[in-house]
């Protein structure tokens, strides 16, 4: 054979080498890493076509066709491999299913180099021109047979497979299976024509200077890199960004709608690259894609003149079998919610400010009306029948607004967040009858005997504002569902952990059970109306509740409808001075 042919052959097969090196630098990719013994196998399959064409005897010559049909039996397997571990089927690819899958093909190895004692996969070997013929039994042909047939369904997933990716991957790497698929082909037709095989032989290891071709597509369109290179088109098609990093921190998969973000016009431009070259100016995101952990974060970039707002969401990327692959980033423009939360927060800030002046502007009047009130109240004496009764009337009026401006601008104030009691040591008998004075009119013009039954040396650590804003509307709601000329006890004992439980108990209308249930419902507000039509806003006892906890208590009630209620408020025992 001549020297020309000789130098064809081994240049091909140093093209396939160089593919095999190529593959193994890639070999933690998805697919690529079954793949790269597959290149073994066909450099190995190669080298022993070369040397069998170029020996004499008919040992030899025997002897490297077996390490040629050798590789060719194990590369079915890894075939099937490369497609499960493609496809992320890791249930598949456990240690202990590849070597049952590897067994029965590791045994039929083991056949060919015994068959000098079995004859299983042929009978004779003699030389014919120089030429080794080896007729296959038919047991050899079945199973050649069997083999082509796993081939040609690999094949057809490699095909499903990039028919999902997108154009710029899947022309060339249908390519690059049709290419691949040559050698295979040539066996096929060797099987069929076993008279050519001595014309065929040489060309199986010519299949090599293909491999330069595969090896120039693959890297000049970087389809190992690209993991999973097929991918539904909705990715390229949804208005969020997509932006995949791999497990070294390099850019393997974006979508058209990230690529502005980064300043660039095209994804060939990103893919390839390392991360932090276009995360530098986001370094809480790049730190999720090098930890490889599931993070939300708000990101700010200058685009056209005009400030843009994104909502980032990382996550692991995890193969089906937990196996983790890199990080997948989902972009959400927020620039819109952005400008109405900061419109919002604008008009909160004006909000808060017309609140403060407008509450200073309607508490400090109707307090003065309060005390104009009491002054009035002490004289009444002097006036007549006519004009007492009408103060009285006023003064009921007056105090009733007061109570209930109050409500609602605590209320309103709590709302805020921004709440800060003082709380101190104080007496809490004195402070029930503080909460008391506005509304002895009101109780003396319904005939309702209020008894205070608290022991004087009961101290509270409270807010002095806060707990008389509360004693006030529980004991106002007391009167305002008894009926005339009923009784309401109030009463203080100590209690374990340090706790003062007052109670204040009415013999009035009740409450149902719904009703009761409904009472303590932020997001309801309930005002029922009094034994005589009185009216409220129903925020008393939402505040009441809120004011306890903050200072340290709690506010329940006990009721019983048509047979009257008991509050109940627990504060923290204040400290003797």
């Amino acid at each position: 054979m001549d020297n020309a042919i000789l130098f064809t052959m081994i240049v091909s097969a140093m093209m396939m080498c160089m593919l095999l090196i190529y593959s193994f630098l890639h070999s933690q990719k998805r697919g690529v890493r079954y793949f790269a013994w597959v290149m073994v196998c066909r450099v190995a399959f190669g080298c022993g076509v070369i040397l069998e064409l170029y020996s004499n005897d008919v040992v030899s010559k025997l002897f490297f066709r077996q390490i040629e049909q050798t590789a060719l039996a194990i590369t079915v397997p890894l075939v099937i491999l490369c497609v499960l571990d493609l496809y992320a089927r890791d249930e598949w690819l456990k240690w202990y299913k590849q070597i049952i899958l590897l067994l029965l093909f590791i045994g039929w190895s083991v056949l060919i180099w015994t068959n000098d004692k079995t004859h299983l996969i042929f009978e004779t070997a003699t030389l014919i021109n120089g030429y080794l013929d080896v007729p296959r039994t038919s047991l050899a042909i079945a199973f050649n047979i069997f083999c082509y047939f796993i081939l040609l369904t690999c094949a057809y997933f490699f095909i499903m497979y990039l028919r999902k990716a997108r154009p710029e991957v899947r022309k060339p790497g249908i390519l690059v299976i049709l290419l691949a698929s040559t050698s295979a082909v040539i066996e096929v037709v060797k099987l069929v024509f076993p008279d050519l095989s001595q014309w065929l032989l040489p060309i199986s290891v010519y299949c090599g200077v293909l491999g330069i071709i595969m090896l120039w597509v693959i890297y000049k369109n970087k389809i190992f890199t690209i993991v999973p290179m097929a991918r539904d088109f909705i990715v390229d098609t949804i208005r969020e960004g997509v932006l995949t990093v791999d497990l070294k921190g390099k850019i393997i998969d974006c979508n058209i709608f990230i690529q502005p973000l980064f300043g660039e016009k095209n994804s060939k431009s990103i893919i390839g690259k390392d991360v932090s070259e276009f995360l530098k100016d986001w370094p809480e995101w790049l730190d999720a894609c090098n930890s490889m952990v599931e993070k939300s974060i708000e990101v700010k970039k200058e685009m056209d003149g005009e400030g843009k707002y994104f909502m980032v969401k990382v996550y692991p990327l995890y193969s089906k079998g937990l196996r983790l692959l890199g990080t997948v980033s989902i972009l959400f423009d927020i620039t819109e919610k952005q400008q109405r939360l900061e419109e919002i927060a604008h008009l909160n800030f004006m909000k808060d400010q017309l609140f403060t002046l407008v509450s200073h502007d309607i508490r400090e009047p109707i307090a003065l009306q309060v005390n104009l009130i009491e002054m009035l109240e002490e004289e009444k004496q002097m006036f007549p029948p006519e004009t007492a009764e009408l103060l009285d009337f006023l003064s009921a009026q007056i105090r009733s607004t007061y109570m209930t401006v109050g409500n609602v601008l605590e209320w309103f104030r709590n709302q805020k967040n921004d709440v800060a009691l003082n709380p101190e040591s104080l007496a809490l008998v004195d402070l029930i009858y503080e909460a008391y004075r506005i509304l002895s009119i009101k109780s003396k013009a319904k005939d309702i005997d209020i008894a205070i039954k608290v022991d004087e040396a009961i101290i509270v650590y409270v807010d002095r504002e806060a707990i008389v804003m509360v004693l006030r509307n529980i004991l106002s709601n007391a009167i305002k569902f008894s009926n005339r000329g009923a009784r309401v006890e109030v009463a203080a004992e100590k209690c374990h952990e340090g706790k003062i439980v007052i109670t204040i108990r009415d013999q009035g209308i009740g409450m149902s059970k719904k009703l009761l249930e409904q009472l303590f419902n932020e997001k309801q507000v309930i005002s029922t109306i009094g034994t005589e039509g009185e009216r409220g806003t129903g925020l008393g006892l939402q505040v009441s509740c809120q004011f306890a906890k903050m200072s340290g208590g709690d506010l329940w009630i006990d009721s019983v409808l048509g047979k009257g209620s008991a509050v109940y408020l627990s504060l923290r025992e204040g400290e003797r001075s």
